[in-house]
Formats: structure tokens, sequence, C-alpha cells
């Protein structure tokens, strides 16, 4: 494993003990290693903090423009505010992932996809949807995909909110459910949701999963064309698939 391959998978948590070893040991005695990890670390450290910003804000501007209820507003809790955010990690992995060339459809699909981060916009609940809701987002957050789609599909059965109907997709996505994972993102996306552009990307990668190569550049073509969310790294799958 050369020495790119094996910063990238520190980042993606998959080091092996021997090739962690390995890391630790290079980390301490070869410099250009270490300054290269030193590089990619704070790289990643402020696309995580462009794009928590970027979705507060987002959220921020929208509640401000909601009518004002009686009813208690849940907060952002602390574990869903400072969730992992390993979803912009994968901008991570498609740096050292383009230094090549001539992958397969599978390969750039598990180079590019990482789960969302469970960013959640301030909503009325029960305290019975609150306890369901944080179950939920603690089986998407432990990796836990059967138990959060279930949660998922009850909440949504409760109170019909997009952003569920978002991270249920995400899920699906996990589970190798892709063409599920489809239909709601297309939904979703037909709904405005808030997390749209969010939403296209994922869509893209399901068709590129599915194989359906002409669907997932039409997405990734939208999101270069709002020069937004992902809109490099859909460029370079881009230039991946011609």
């Amino acid at each position: 494993m050369d020495n790119d391959t094996l910063i990238n998978a520190y980042f993606e948590g998959s080091l092996t003990e021997s090739q962690k070893k390995n890391f630790d040991h290079l980390l301490e005695t070869d410099a250009q290693f270490a300054e290269d990890f030193k590089f990619q670390r704070e790289l990643q450290e402020s696309l995580k903090k462009e794009e928590r910003k970027a979705v507060k804000q987002m959220f921020a501007t929208m509640s401000a423009s909601e009518p004002k209820q009686e009813t208690k507003v849940i907060s952002l809790r602390p574990w869903l505010v400072a969730a992992s955010i390993i979803f912009l990690v994968g901008i991570g992995s498609w740096f050292v992932f383009f230094n090549t060339h001539n992958y397969s459809t599978e390969e750039l699909y598990n180079a590019n996809f990482v789960a969302y981060e469970n960013v959640v916009h301030p909503i009325e609940r029960s305290a019975e949807l609150e306890d369901l809701q944080t179950r939920a987002f603690t089986a998407y957050e432990n990796e836990d995909y059967a138990e959060a789609l279930s949660l998922f599909k009850t909440l949504q059965e409760k109170n019909n909110d997009g952003y569920i109907q978002f991270y249920e997709a995400i899920t699906l996505m996990q589970l190798q459910k892709h063409k599920e994972a489809v239909s709601l993102l297309e939904n979703y996306i037909k709904a405005d949701g808030e997390l749209k552009d969010r939403a296209i990307w994922y869509l893209a990668l399901s068709d590129l999963k599915l194989g359906r190569i002409d669907e997932s550049k039409l997405h990734l073509q939208k999101l270069v064309s709002l020069n937004g969310f992902k809109a490099t790294a859909a460029k370079r799958l881009l230039e991946e698939l011609d």
C-alpha cells in the first residue's frame, strides 16, 4: 500500500492492525509522509467546517421565515451538531483517488459514497416523537442501518417530514437497496426538500451503482451547473465517466 492510499485508508477508518502500525511508524519517521498527512487533515477539517456552516445557515434561514409556534421546539443536540461528518472525508477520498483513471463504475461509486452527516432541522416534536427521532439517528450514527431504516419508516409514518425521507434513502444505500433509494431521492427532490442538492449527489451515485450511467451524468451535470454542493467532485466524476 503506497503512502497516499495509506493516508486515505486512515481517514476512512479502514486500516488493518498492521497497516495502522505502519502508518504510525511513517508518521514518526517520514517527514514527507507527516506533511502529506497534515495537509489532508487540515483540508478535511476546513471542508467539514464549511459544510456545517452552510447547512446551519440554510436551516436558520428557513426557520426564520416560518411562523412562530407556541409549542416547544427541540434544539439540535450536541451529538447531532458535532456528529461525525465523515461525508466530507469522502472529498479527501476522491482527492487521492482521481490521481489515477480507468476505474470501474463500482470503484468510482465506492470512492465517492460516504453517508451524509445527521444535521437535523429543529422541528416540533412530542415527547414520543423526540425519543423516536433520537433512537433513529443514534442507530444511523452507530451504523446499525437495519434498525435505523425501521425507525425512520416509523418516524415518517408518524410525522411526514421530508428530511426523514432523505436519511431513509441514504440508509437504503448503505443496505445496498439502491432502487428503493432512487425512488425516495427522486420524490425528495421533486418536493424541493431542504437538502435537495445533497439528494441530487446521492441520486447520481445510486444511478452509478445501478449502472445507469446516462442518468448519473445528468444529475452530476445538474450539480456542476448549480456550482454549489459537490460541484467540483461532480465535475471530476463526470470526467472519469466520459
